[in-house]
């Protein structure tokens, strides 16, 4: 069982340096060292413990039709190199971390090292963001992109753990810790000045409150607390778009994205099938030349499923909808079952897939230290549900 502490142990420190940007060595020496030790684990204890997340299959067929794109890429060696970043590191993540969170003393370990992690992060982007944005964007929480899907997919984890804390009658002192770390979470998401993060609090919130509530079989409650997260979250996005506008961001009618979908639907159709091969950016060169006059940003798709078309084709994006589906499909169990620590696992996970989704509909940071994080976390919401020793704790 020592072996097995160690195991979620690293598969913790993992995740907390995944909230972090510039972290890449360090994240992969500990991801090194989970897969050793979970490699362990597994042969020492097969009996004990489920060696395989649920998703194992879907997420195995994804990333074979990602490697099979090697045969037709533009790029073989950019879409090797982006197969082993975004699809076998994120599976060990996966791995490591659903492992991990089955040991004895993972409810233990897990929350306060992402806790001491989120902490951290937040308080390194305000205190960059009172020093300008050039000082932010370059920050060690990641800038605002990589900052708002960590914090998407942090939140929900800790309202889910605030409200198993109130029904489980945990100490005070830890329900205001929570507490005060779901503000400080609302108060770092406000200076990535990132519209989209309130829709996916919106999102994640009206779904939350929602769960909760038909649980209770408050389900009048539960609508009107939906509305009044969506409405919430709206007014802060109009005045997030004043402060963006105040900087000289584009307001929405004229944001470029909406001359970029079209033309990406244009290249889809060249190639509907197959995609252009695995890996963000294939056509970064001929975007970047069409869209000089416009935006140097505008080399990706800048959309989850538009960019899963551009690079796997349609075989691709279903592969995607099929994990992503089997993922909620795991949580919606978990989340309707009579077990209140599995429903706080459950509908956490389904939160942090709505959060992820929204905040990539328009853009594509499902990548690098975003998607292990995200898959990290999936990984241990998931052997947490699961773990033996779960209604003892």
């Amino acid at each position: 069982m020592r072996v097995h502490t160690a195991a979620a142990c690293v598969a913790a420190l993992f995740l907390a340096a995944s909230v972090f940007g510039h972290t890449v060595a360090l994240r992969l020496l500990l991801l090194a060292a989970g897969i050793l030790l979970t490699s362990i684990v597994i042969s020492r204890n097969r009996e004990e413990i489920r060696a395989l997340p649920p998703i194992w299959l879907p997420f195995l067929l994804w990333g074979a039709w990602a490697a099979l794109s090697l045969i037709w890429s533009l790029e073989p060696d950019r879409t090797l190199k982006e197969w082993r970043n975004e699809v076998f590191y994120t599976g060990a993540a996966l791995w490591i971390c659903y492992v991990g969170a089955q040991a004895r003393d993972a409810i233990r370990i897990f929350p306060p090292v992402l806790g001491v992690a989120a902490v951290t992060a937040c308080a390194t982007a305000l205190y960059d963001f009172a020093h300008g944005w050039e000082h932010y964007s370059v920050g060690w929480h990641g800038g605002p992109g990589d900052h708002s899907s960590a914090l998407l997919v942090l939140m929900p984890c800790v309202a889910m753990a605030g409200w198993y804390a109130l029904r489980a009658r945990w100490p005070l002192w830890t329900r205001a810790c929570l507490a005060a770390l779901a503000l400080l979470l609302f108060a770092s998401a406000y200076t990535t000045l990132n519209r989209t993060i309130w829709l996916g609090f919106a999102v994640q919130f009206g779904l939350i409150g929602s769960l909760v509530l038909w649980r209770a079989k408050a389900r009048g409650i539960a609508t009107a607390l939906t509305v009044a997260a969506v409405a919430g979250c709206g007014a802060i996005v109009l005045n997030i778009q004043a402060e963006r506008e105040a900087i000289g961001a584009k307001s929405i009618e004229q944001d470029h994205r909406l001359a970029l979908w079209p033309r990406i639907v244009d290249r889809i159709e060249e190639r509907p099938l197959t995609g252009y091969g695995f890996g963000r950016g294939l056509l970064r060169d001929s975007l970047q030349q069409e869209f000089r006059a416009l935006d140097q940003h505008l080399w990706h798709a800048h959309n989850i499923f538009l960019e899963a078309l551009l690079q796997l084709g349609i075989p691709g994006v279903a592969l995607l909808a099929v994990l992503l589906g089997a993922t909620l499909r795991e949580g919606w169990r978990a989340g309707r079952g009579p077990d209140e620590a599995a429903a706080a696992c459950g509908i956490a996970l389904l939160a942090v897939v709505a959060g992820m989704l929204v905040r990539n509909a328009t853009d594509t940071l499902l990548v690098r230290q975003n998607a292990l994080l995200f898959w990290g976390v999936a990984g241990v919401l998931l052997g947490l549900v699961v773990r033996p020793w779960r209604a003892s704790s």
